[in-house]
C-alpha cells in the first residue's frame, strides 16, 4: 500500500506542515521516483520553486537520497514522517512553553522594580476588589483602541459577571477591539462559558488554552494590569504604564495566544496521538513531578477531574500504574 493511502494533505498541515511542502511529499509518496522536472509539473511550480521545496522537506527529515538512484530524493515512510513531525511539533511546544515561562519570570522581576520605584506615576498600586473594580471601570471608559486579556480564572461569582458585562458591551459598540483568552476549563463552567459566547457574539475574539501564565489586561497596548502576587489576591494589583515592562506583557499575550484555540473549536485533538491539548499537558506537568493537586490548579479544574482524565489516559495506555503510564507515553511519543 503506497503512503499516501495513509496520510493526506491535512494531517500533515495538522502537524504544522506548510501547505507547498505537504502537498509535494504527497506528490512524492503518489509517484515514486519522481523527479524535479515531473514534481513541478504536477504542482504547477517552477523546478526553482520545486527545488527549494525539497530542500525544506530534507530540512525537516521528511525525504531521503535514494539508495538505489543516487541525486534522487524519495519521501521516508508515513510512519516516520508523522513521527518526524510530531517530534518537531512537540520540540517547538517545548522551546514556547519554555520562552513562556522565561517572559513570565523577567516580566515579575520587572514589574517588582518598577513597583519599588514608582514615584513617577508609571506604576500604580491597587488593593481591595471594590477599589480594583472601579479601577477597571475607569480604565474601560477610557480605551480607545483595544483590550487584550489573559484569564485563568474559574467560578467567577455571577454578580462578578454581571457587573462586567455592561463595560464589555460598551467596549464593543465603540469599536473597541477586544481579545479575550481563558482558560479550556471554561467548558466546564456554564455561566462563564456563557459569558464567553455572549462576548464573542457582540463582537470580541476568544480563544482558550489548557493552562495560562497569570492574569493580565492591556488597554491601548501601553496600560497593563497585573496582580502583584499571582497566588494571592489580597495582595493586590498593579496599573503599570512603564513602556519596556507593558512591550514584555505585551510580547508573552502574543506568544500564548498564537498558540490558542478559538472558543468554537475546543480542545483539539492530536491527528498523530490521539490527545487532547489539555491530557498532553497534563501528561507533562505530571513527568515533571507536578502533584494532581497542583496540576489541577494549573488547569483550572477539580482534583477529581485531573484524575478521571488520567485514569482515561492510564486505561489507553493499558498501564497498571502510572510510573507505567510514563514508561508507555515515552515510548509513544506522547512526552
Amino acid at each position: 500500500m503506497p503512503a499516501s493511502a495513509r496520510i493526506d494533505v491535512a494531517t500533515l498541515l495538522g502537524l504544522g506542515l506548510e501547505e507547498r511542502l505537504a502537498q509535494l511529499w504527497i506528490a512524492m509518496a503518489s509517484a515514486p521516483g519522481a523527479g524535479v522536472e515531473e514534481l513541478a509539473d504536477v504542482l504547477g511550480i517552477s523546478e526553482s520553486q520545486a527545488r527549494v521545496a525539497l530542500d525544506a522537506l530534507a530540512d525537516r527529515a521528511l525525504v531521503r537520497v535514494s539508495q538505489q538512484t543516487p541525486g534522487l530524493l524519495v519521501p521516508v515512510t508515513a510512519e516516520a514522517a508523522l513521527r518526524q513531525l510530531l517530534r518537531r511539533q512537540e520540540e517547538e511546544l517545548a522551546e514556547q512553553q519554555r520562552r513562556i515561562e522565561e517572559q513570565r519570570d523577567q516580566i515579575t522581576k520587572a514589574v517588582s522594580a518598577s513597583a519599588r520605584d514608582s514615584d513617577d506615576g508609571r506604576v500604580e498600586h491597587i488593593v481591595g476588589a471594590d477599589a480594583i473594580h472601579a479601577r477597571f471601570e475607569q480604565l474601560a471608559y477610557r480605551t480607545e483602541t483595544s483590550i487584550d486579556s489573559l484569564l485563568p480564572v474559574t467560578g467567577l461569582p455571577a454578580q462578578m459577571l454581571s457587573d462586567a458585562k455592561p463595560l464589555d458591551v460598551d467596549l464593543l459598540q465603540r469599536g473597541v477591539a477586544m481579545r479575550s483568552l481563558y482558560l479550556e476549563a471554561i467548558r466546564n463552567d456554564a455561566p462563564l462559558m456563557a459569558y464567553a459566547r455572549d462576548m464573542q457574539a457582540a463582537g470580541a475574539d476568544v480563544r482558550t488554552s489548557p493552562t495560562l501564565p497569570q492574569r493580565l489586561f492591556i488597554s491601548d497596548r501601553c496600560l497593563a494590569v497585573v496582580p502583584v502576587d499571582p497566588s494571592t489576591r489580597a495582595h493586590g494589583v498593579l496599573l503599570v504604564r512603564t513602556p519596556g515592562v507593558v512591550a514584555s506583557l505585551l510580547e508573552l499575550f502574543e506568544t500564548v495566544w498564537h498558540n490558542a484555540a478559538p472558543l468554537d473549536v475546543g480542545n483539539p485533538i492530536d491527528t498523530a496521538t490521539g490527545l487532547s491539548d489539555t491530557e498532553r499537558i497534563l501528561l507533562t506537568m505530571l513527568a515533571d513531578g507536578a502533584t494532581d493537586e497542583s496540576a489541577a490548579k494549573r488547569l483550572g479544574v477539580s482534583l477529581r477531574t485531573v484524575r478521571r482524565i488520567m485514569a482515561d489516559l492510564m486505561r489507553r495506555l493499558d498501564a497498571g500504574s502510572r510510573f507505567e503510564a510514563g514508561i508507555k507515553a515515552a515510548r509513544r511519543g506522547w512526552l
